[in-house]
């Protein structure tokens, strides 16, 4: 008779403490989703089904600043189970201890990405983006020119075109917002 899901995590625990090892606190409570912790290093390992996808998700952060984390994913072969569930209560997870370890030392020795830090000042952040809106715009015309001379269809690509051309549009006019009305130049001059 198969295992129902609760008892996933706890064979999930199992496997992920012995790949991280000692240092690495076990959750208290073996619910989804599972979390370890390392105060040590001021980290947090965060594990849990991904359902609609049939897979695995793995997370690491900073216990202080849990914005910085990194991200990492396990699809298993549920030949056989139903479920994301299924296999996580009934399938051979040990057959596959190896490659979670993998993923896990991996993901857990991953430097976290600095803080984004607020930008001070709104129109250099609209111009940043400005910035990508036009690096990508650059891109895509190129791809579309180069379709063009190859004879390939080039409607797809014209589409993305317009819609980023009307993105850029706006963020161009954002800036102008926030920068106040412009002065002429000629102004007091004739």
């Amino acid at each position: 008779m198969p295992r129902p899901a609760a008892h996933a995590p706890e064979r999930f625990i199992a496997i992920v403490g012995e790949t991280v090892g000692s240092e690495w606190s076990p959750p208290s409570v073996p619910n989804w989703p599972v979390n370890f912790t390392r105060p040590a290093d001021d980290r947090a390992l965060t594990v849990y089904p991904d359902r609609m996808n049939s897979r695995i998700v793995f997370t690491t952060a900073s216990l202080a600043a849990p914005d910085r984390r990194c991200h990492a994913k396990y699809t298993p072969d549920l030949a056989g189970h139903e479920s994301i569930d299924a296999w996580l209560a009934d399938g051979d997870l040990d057959a596959v201890g190896d490659a979670l370890g993998v993923v896990v030392r991996w993901l857990i020795d991953q430097p976290l990405p600095e803080p984004f830090g607020s930008y001070p000042d709104p129109v250099g952040r609209e111009m940043e983006q400005l910035a990508r809106h036009a690096q990508e715009l650059a891109r895509l015309t190129a791809q579309f020119s180069a379709g063009l001379i190859r004879g390939e269809p080039v409607a797809d690509k014209a589409a993305r075109i317009t819609h980023l051309a009307q993105l850029t549009e706006q963020s161009a006019t954002r800036v102008n917002e926030l920068r106040g009305p412009a002065t002429d130049p000629t102004d007091g001059r004739r």
